[in-house]
């Protein structure tokens, strides 16, 4: 297959056009997409991360708070005239310009393998709809009972998906398939959402991670299943990489090849400490800088500005989900 050039960081900025579906425009910003060269068969597309500056006025929709303010990643293992592509973005402008971009490469056929349910990694779907679309059993089902609701735009509230492609193959356990002579290990875990899959390139000794982990911290989706995400996140840590790429990251470690183990070092404590004083009278009001600045100043992870709207929802999710309940002891430091 013929990638343009072989620079290890393509940088492109995308002309805006269109969706094809109402999913298209799933941001007022623009599009500003980039193209990282990870090796001779994975590539980067990433989008968004603008300056606080840059950000029109006013409250920002589910795909700006959660994905383009933050910066959204989607990547594409390729071999040959095929590719596994690993998440369509929030909408389908971005996800066509993906595919427009690997067709003209040469890519004709094509698997979409999916992180989890929530929005913003399935917006593009229906780009891919004369493709398999590979996701767990419960990815499936939580988009199924929630179906309606996101084409008309009242899940997380507009911008809509419609149409929601829904996957087509699941998974219930770990499977490994091979993109050309590339092997390919999909892995469910309950890790940030239940229904999680992240990729393991055995070969590489690269973790594509989904959600699981973002600099500068992760989501918090599913507080009550903190202790369970602290204990898989440690679990995950053994499998052997030594390369993490998330879908929500800086772009220029992503571009340099990724993250160290450090990151799920820093996740973890984060989710810990959160809990643990989550009955604390001040809880409210804990800054993100108190939390991470130790981890910021060794350079495991960078304060990106919309990462403070994430904590403050972060610090309101787990104590609403802790407030009457007994805190859960996590046993010794690792």
């Amino acid at each position: 297959m013929k990638i343009w050039p072989a620079l290890r960081a393509i940088v492109l900025v995308a002309l805006l056009f269109s969706g094809l579906f109402s999913g298209g425009m799933a941001s007022a910003a623009e599009m500003n997409m980039r193209v990282f060269r990870i090796n001779d068969h994975l590539l980067c597309f990433y989008d968004g991360r603008p300056a606080e500056a840059d950000v029109k006025p006013g409250g920002a929709n589910w795909a700006d708070f959660g994905a383009n303010n933050v910066g959204v990643a989607t990547y594409v293992i390729y071999s040959g005239d095929r590719a596994l592509v690993y998440d369509t973005f929030p909408g389908t402008r971005q996800a066509q310009w993906v595919r427009d971009y690997l067709a003209k490469a040469g890519i004709r056929h094509f698997v979409v393998a999916i992180s989890h349910w929530h929005l913003d990694h399935v917006g593009g779907n229906a780009v891919y709809a004369d493709s398999d679309l590979i996701a767990t059993a419960k990815t499936r089902q939580t988009l199924a009972a929630r179906k309606s609701a996101i084409e008309a735009g009242t899940e997380w509230g507009p911008p809509a998906i419609a149409p929601l492609l829904l996957p087509n193959i699941v998974l219930t356990a770990d499977t490994s398939i091979f993109v050309g002579t590339i092997k390919v290990e999909l892995r469910p875990v309950d890790i940030h959402s239940e229904d999680g899959l992240v990729i393991y390139l055995p070969g590489d000794r690269i973790l594509l991670a989904g959600d699981t982990l973002e600099d500068t911290v992760t989501f918090i989706s599913e507080p009550e299943h903190i202790p369970d995400q602290y204990r898989n996140l440690l679990a995950m840590k053994q499998w052997g990489f030594d390369r993490i790429l998330p879908n929500h990251g800086n772009p220029d470690v992503i571009a340099r090849g990724g993250y160290e183990t450090t990151l799920i070092d820093v996740t973890r404590a984060y989710l810990r400490r959160m809990v643990e004083h989550a009955h604390d009278r001040d809880f409210l009001d804990q800054s993100l800088d108190s939390y991470i600045s130790d981890a910021v100043q060794k350079g495991y992870v960078s304060l990106w500005w919309a990462y403070h709207d994430a904590h403050r929802s972060n610090l309101a999710k787990v104590a609403k989900a802790y407030q009457n309940r007994p805190l859960p002891d996590f046993g010794p430091q690792p």
